[in-house]
């Protein structure tokens, strides 16, 4: 299965999938949450809707707009 990585100015985001079928969201090996899609993960990153404080209120970062923006590792 496919993972996502976008290296942010602040830490590498994750999105890879769980063993219950969702996608798991992943920040400096915190687990932020999971979604149904890897797409609603990433757009959680890009609107900065995390839950992560650092990561939600930083300003100036230039975000991938969507999935297809993010690096993909085999696993």
């Amino acid at each position: 299965m496919k993972m996502y990585q976008y290296r942010s100015p602040i830490g590498r985001f994750l999105i890879k999938p769980q063993a219950n079928g969702r996608w798991g969201l992943w920040f400096k090996d915190e687990l932020l949450g999971s979604y149904h899609s890897a797409l609603a993960a990433a757009d959680d990153v890009y609107t900065q809707a995390t839950g992560d404080y650092d990561w939600d209120s930083l300003d100036g970062v230039d975000i991938p707009t969507d999935i297809y923006e993010w690096e993909v590792l085999a696993r």
